[in-house]
């Protein structure tokens, strides 16, 4: 398992609101998965199973689905895709369901079926190496791999009751609207918007994360509590993103305290930087390892997102191993490409850049993946003195793109607390 460092930081979003970024995470490269899966070893194996084609096998077939696409998508998808795509028409194969027949000849196997992606045509299962082989060798089946060997290492009976924080300890009240925000929205000049009424409210942004504890104060205001307009967990396909008894003691850490940066509401205590904002929680990170099927996780989020009517998707999750420098070209990496299709459907992408620290060489950049989708508007990192941090990574993208976009508070900032609820 890598070692993770996780960076709280705030970062501008266009338009009506500015929203979190930050910068986190890391994966392992993945072998052959015929090659590797053990058949003495009765292990349970999480893996991609992608799919030949979506089983169109006419114009007249393709018209109906796009006809059926149209009437029964988001209201609120729909009107956004109508307005701001960019790709041919409002609807393409890979918004075709993905063929039933297809996940009923895996499912026959004895495979569960897990996390379902339209976008890149399959499914992930959770299966023993047996199974796996079976469904290998399926005739429409494109290929199995990126799977993980499912395991329960580091997952516990309980959580602590007052696990450590790594921030600065309770919030003190302070006199003025915004608390301990005070610093890091003056920085981005939010307050001028804020008094403007751009605070958020009518927008829809979605975070995808590790999870998100939604039981403090700051959550819970009288006068604006949050607004979570839907939610789901790609780790386990379901749809609780808060703490449960199987999690990691502190898996939801990281996810809490990219939320409080957007939306906590506690006046006078800390004020987050889009706090009349409505929600799309997405849990897609597992924060015990690290391994590329997260990826798939992480495209299956922003699919769900962009089709719950996701106006703005912010993520601080992105690979730190299993793509090279030199393939950082904004559609290489599966979770690039996932931010592509999201961008290209009128959704504002917000994403961490990395962590890898920068140097005054404009030919040599330290971006990480999905950091240099094209479209996606990347965040570096500075200070509350506005001088960018040591760790902050730098760009530009392989194909000569200017990456970072924007930089925020990554440093010295503030957000609300696990263990002072």
């Amino acid at each position: 398992m890598n070692n993770k460092q996780s960076l709280v930081s705030l970062c501008a979003v266009f338009l009506l609101l500015v929203v979190f970024a930050s910068i986190s995470q890391s994966s392992n490269t993945s072998s052959s998965l015929v090659q590797s899966v053990s058949e003495e070893e009765p292990t349970l194996y999480e893996a991609w199973v992608e799919f030949l084609d979506k089983g169109v096998k006419s114009a007249e077939q393709r018209k109906k689905i796009l006809v059926d696409l149209e009437r029964n998508f988001d209201p609120r998808a729909l009107a956004r895709r109508k307005k701001r795509r960019t790709l041919p028409g409002l609807f393409d194969e890979r918004d075709f369901p993905v063929v039933r027949e297809y996940l009923k000849g895996v499912a026959v196997t004895g495979a569960e079926l897990m996390v379902l992606s339209r976008w890149l045509n399959g499914v992930v299962v959770r299966a023993t190496a047996d199974e796996l082989k079976k469904i290998v060798v399926l005739p429409y089946v494109k290929e199995v791999g990126d799977y993980h060997v499912r395991s329960h290492t580091g997952r516990y009976a309980s959580r602590p009751e007052n696990p450590a924080d790594v921030h600065r300890g309770p919030l003190d009240e302070d006199k003025s609207f915004y608390g301990r925000s005070e610093v890091q929205i003056e920085q981005l000049e939010l307050h001028r918007l804020h008094k403007a009424g751009f605070t958020g409210r009518n927008v829809v942004v979605a975070v995808i994360d590790t999870g998100f504890d939604l039981s403090h104060r700051a959550f819970n205001h009288p006068e604006l509590p949050i607004k979570v307009i839907a939610q789901r967990d790609f780790m386990d396909n379901d749809k609780i993103t808060s703490p449960e008894r199987k999690d990691r003691p502190l898996q939801h850490t990281h996810g809490t305290y990219v939320l409080g940066n957007i939306a906590a509401y506690a006046p006078g205590e800390f004020v987050g930087s889009a706090y009349a904002t409505s929600f799309i929680l997405c849990k897609a990170e597992d924060d015990a390892e690290e391994y590329l099927l997260e990826e798939r996780w992480f495209v299956a989020a922003l699919e769900y997102a962009e089709s719950c009517g996701a106006d703005v998707i912010t993520s601080s999750l992105g690979l730190y191993t299993g793509y090279s420098q030199d393939q950082l070209d904004g559609k290489t990496s599966v979770m690039a490409k996932g931010w592509n299709l999201a961008v290209g459907n009128g959704v504002i992408g917000i994403q961490g850049g990395g962590n890898f620290g920068h140097d005054d060489d404009p030919h040599i950049h330290h971006l990480f993946p999905p950091a240099d989708a094209i479209g996606v508007i990347a965040v570096g990192a500075i200070d509350s003195d506005g001088i960018i941090t040591r760790f902050s990574s730098d760009g530009p993208t392989v194909d000569g793109r200017l990456k970072p976009e924007v930089l925020a508070c990554g440093a010295g900032g503030w957000t609300i607390s696990i263990s002072d609820q």
